[in-house]
């Protein structure tokens, strides 16, 4: 591609853009050291949360409170630990449960000090995994390829982003308040026809046929397509919690193709290469796609003329959960027709927990509204018993029940969910939109490409250069049998590499560090079999036979040493964060790759040139 023009280069990559991306996403991921980007640590507010929480506040509250957050900024201490503590020093016959209450966990005025605690850590728990799921969210939309989010602590997310540079524009999507809504969705027979109208838009014109085959005229290849079709479940379902249960889903079955595969030869159209249209459901659905062109999709269906065909006032959104997975773990999502304008915020959601049905014993939302809610969500299911509407987070869909008839006191269940944890991530979305808990950025460090690229060059003179020392040192000291060893040494950063892309890992400073001491730990096991060698050929045995009595004696010694090192590789993997995590990952693949290269490599060439080729190998 070097060779070709500006322009050749775009039509190159928007030809072969689905090839691209599969490269892209098979290839070995490099971290924030190698690559540039951002790191970011961010705080949850757990002070505003128990501000939130708590009913009747007097001065001892918010005097315990105000304690609480400085003692733990300055102590690390989390702020729930320090405010009881705090409270009960101040008020030794105190009970918090004055403050605190929650029918739905148990927490009334009889309440102990340590189940309050319990419940207020829990709450606390809660509001960090939403807030690393908000995140998760944001950053996906933004198009960043393999960010890390991790929690760290009782209150922090610590986020890297590799490739980013612009800090205001991080800043503004990790800071910005989330918003949970409510909305209505679209007529699907109205959706059906915009959709059939985007896809003629998006129809290759004479010139893009002519253009694609006087390619093709130059081109022999061809091609073969294939499809996989699967099934997809769709059967949530809003009911009062007076008792009715819904019941029912319907099955959508249509067929996705793998990126990559088509089954035309000619120009191709752009909406149907990186989206599946679905017209014609009995649910708002606008197409599924994978995960990798979401973001492709969402710049086709910018286009001002696209808009248009939308019905109006309709938004399109992603669901949050894969709707499909394929067998090599390909997830795609379904793009919904939602109305723009919400009908509630998750303000008026006043309590929300996950439910058993007492007859079928599946999983259901209980959600509760306050008095302004109930009497709008009695008035909009009124007039929508049939049709869907979404819970929506950051303009992403979490649930998009039916309505199945009119819902009066603010009561309301969403019944037909698959498992608990699917009703436990609509209870995490809806006590997020009802407490308002800030993500502040307290830390953020900004590595630029300059730096990533010359950290990624003195990596791989480290590793190249480590190599070839012990390369030299392996012939000299050993012979034919370091030749062997480093055979097997080239193989050993091969299968490091390949078990690092393989199972998607990202390579890091820390991470070439591990390969630079798997270079020096890799000969060890040769070290030990060759001089065990060495000493078998010295009492009078022949080459075959030392050969044979070396590895049988080593293999001990080499496993022990290994097995070890790689338990130690597993804690760090296990404890340590960030950098640690990096070194553990390749150090752990290293041994791996050592062990078989080591052992069953150089014994599959030693048998070949002793035995078949009748050759002298020399252990130096």
């Amino acid at each position: 591609m070097n060779n070709m023009s500006e322009e050749e280069r775009v039509e190159y990559r928007e030809d072969n853009r689905q090839w691209l991306q599969q490269v892209d996403a098979s290839s070995l991921n490099l971290g924030l050291d190698l690559q540039g980007g951002m790191h970011v640590t961010l705080e949850v507010e757990i002070g505003n949360l128990l501000n939130q929480l708590a009913v009747n506040k007097d001065e001892a509250f918010q005097q315990a409170l105000r304690t609480a957050e400085q003692r733990a900024e300055e102590e690390n201490v989390s702020v729930v630990e320090a405010f009881v503590e705090e409270f009960e020093a101040e008020n030794p016959d105190g009970r918090l449960s004055r403050y605190f209450r929650n029918q739905g966990e148990d927490i009334t005025r009889r309440s102990s000090n340590d189940e309050v605690q319990e419940y207020l850590q829990g709450q606390a728990d809660t509001a960090v995994q939403n807030g690393i799921q908000v995140v998760r969210n944001r950053v996906n939309q933004y198009g960043v390829t393999e960010p890390s989010i991790q929690r760290q602590g009782d209150e922090r997310i610590v986020v890297e982003l590799p490739g980013v540079s612009d800090r205001e524009r991080v800043r503004d999507l990790l800071e910005s308040a989330s918003q949970l809504t409510f909305h209505l969705m679209a007529n699907p027979q109205q959706l059906g026809e915009s959709v059939q109208r985007m896809i003629e838009y998006y129809e290759p014109t004479a010139e893009d046929s002519a253009r694609i085959a006087e390619a093709q005229a130059a081109d022999t290849a061809a091609t073969e397509a294939s499809t996989d079709t699967s099934g997809v479940t769709e059967g949530t379902e809003l009911a009062a919690s007076s008792g009715q249960e819904a019941s029912g889903g319907q099955q959508q079955g249509t067929a996705l193709t793998e990126p990559g595969e088509s089954a035309q030869t000619g120009p191709q159209n752009s909406l149907l290469a990186a989206m599946q249209p679905m017209p014609g459901q009995e649910q708002p659905i606008i197409g599924r796609a994978f995960a990798s062109d979401t973001s492709r999709v969402n710049e086709l269906l910018q286009d001002p003329s696209v808009q248009n065909m939308l019905p109006p006032g309709i938004e399109p959104m992603w669901t949050a959960s894969p709707v499909l997975t394929t067998e090599d773990g390909r997830e795609a999502f379904h793009l919904l027709a939602v109305r723009a304008e919400p009908e509630l915020t998750g303000e008026v959601v006043t309590e929300a927990s996950v439910q058993f049905d007492r007859q079928t014993n599946e999983p259901k939302v209980s959600i509760t509204m306050n008095s302004d809610g109930a009497r709008r969500w009695d008035r909009i299911t009124a007039a929508n018993i049939g049709n869907r509407v979404s819970i929506v987070l950051d303009d992403i869909v979490y649930s998009s029940p039916n309505i199945q008839s009119r819902i009066s006191g603010g009561r309301t269940e969403i019944t037909g969910l698959e498992s608990r944890q699917e009703a436990s991530d609509i209870v995490t979305v809806l006590q997020s939109g009802r407490l308002q808990t800030d993500l502040n950025i307290i830390s953020e460090r900004t590595v630029g490409p300059s730096l990533g690229e010359e950290s990624t060059r003195a990596g791989f003179i480290s590793v190249v250069a480590g190599f070839l020392l012990v390369v030299l040192f392996m012939i000299m000291y050993y012979r034919t049998a370091g030749v062997v060893a480093d055979i097997a040494l080239l193989l050993n950063l091969i299968l490091i590499m390949g078990i690092l892309a393989g199972f998607g890992a990202t390579l890091t400073l820390p991470g070439i560090a591990g390969i630079v001491l798997t270079i020096g730990m890799a000969v060890d096991a040769n070290v030990l079999v060759y001089d065990r060698v060495r000493e078998e050929q010295a009492t009078g045995k022949t080459l075959r036979a030392a050969i044979n009595a070396g590895y049988e004696q080593s293999l001990s010694a080499i496993l022990d040493a290994n097995i070890t090192t790689f338990f130690v590789g597993v804690i760090l993997y296990s404890f340590g964060v960030g950098p640690i995590k990096g070194f553990a990952v390749t150090l752990m693949a290293g041994i791996l790759a050592s062990l078989f290269t080591a052992i069953i490599v150089t014994r599959i060439i030693f048998d070949y040139m002793v035995e078949d080729r009748r050759m002298q190998v020399s252990y130096g």
